[in-house]
């Protein structure tokens, strides 16, 4: 199959292609990109609704593309990728596709994250909760999920994950449906992670990476948890100390 190669920065495709770093365009188009051949290959894996694949000559020679993807191929010259992509070296791939609709709340155990801001971060978080059966991710202000470090963090678990965005009254409606809202804070007052016991349905909410949970969330809390550690250490990174506490669920 032979494919037209666009070299032109004025053309209209490549524009929205490139757009699309930005949230509000992401947000307008609801559309996002996956950099690199296995974000490509777990796309295809989880169904997701893919628009369009973007890539090199060199890549689509080598890469064996499933037929009923050739028709969402489009090439760039070796030139103009170099400028859509953020990535030094490059795979010569990049994925175009619709974003993920959110799903009803199903979980016992649900994972809130509040203002944390670092990409890394919030992806190492999602991919950990992928690891540990933790389904439902809750967001409040945080990075956006489609930020392209956070996708790359993410290595696909975000495909497999449900990742809501809301507000804290919608953490208020969760308890009054059952749910235990628990907070991560170093105060004296706090629980052991050690000796805490994650019966029935529980939020276990994980705070900003320089000020921790806020004063509200810590509020209408119903239990106050920490990691026991040594005393050298005022705190631990957010990704570490939620991989902690997954884990501790995983095995309760």
């Amino acid at each position: 199959m032979e494919f037209k190669v666009i070299d032109s920065k004025e053309n209209k495709k490549y524009k929205l292609f490139k757009s699309l770093y930005l949230k509000k365009n992401r947000d307008k188009y609801e559309l996002f990109l996956l950099e690199g051949k296995k974000l490509l290959l777990e796309a295809i894996n989880e169904n997701l609704n893919i628009q369009n694949i973007i890539c090199t000559e060199k890549f689509v020679e080598n890469f064996n593309l499933k037929k009923e993807y050739l028709d969402k191929v489009i090439i760039l010259s070796e030139n103009l990728f170099k400028n859509l992509t953020e990535l030094a070296n490059s795979e010569g791939v990049i994925t175009i596709v619709n974003y993920i609709k959110e799903s009803e709340i199903s979980s016992n155990n649900i994972i809130c994250l509040e203002n944390v801001s670092d990409p890394g971060n919030f992806g190492t978080i999602v991919r950990t909760a992928n690891a540990f059966g933790i389904r439902d991710v809750l967001t409040i202000n945080c990075v956006d999920k489609y930020n392209s470090k956070v996708l790359r963090a993410t290595m696909g678990a975000l495909f497999r994950t449900n990742i809501v965005d809301c507000e804290i009254n919608r953490i208020k409606e969760l308890q009054k449906d059952g749910y235990r809202l628990i907070s991560t804070t170093l105060s004296e007052n706090s629980k052991i992670l050690e000796d805490f016991k994650f019966d029935g349905k529980n939020i276990v909410v994980m705070g900003n990476e320089a000020n921790g949970v806020s004063a509200e969330m810590l509020r209408i809390s119903n239990a106050h948890l920490k990691i026991d550690m040594d005393n050298s250490m005022e705190s631990l990174n957010v990704s570490i100390a939620a991989a902690i506490i997954m884990y501790k669920i995983y095995k309760n």
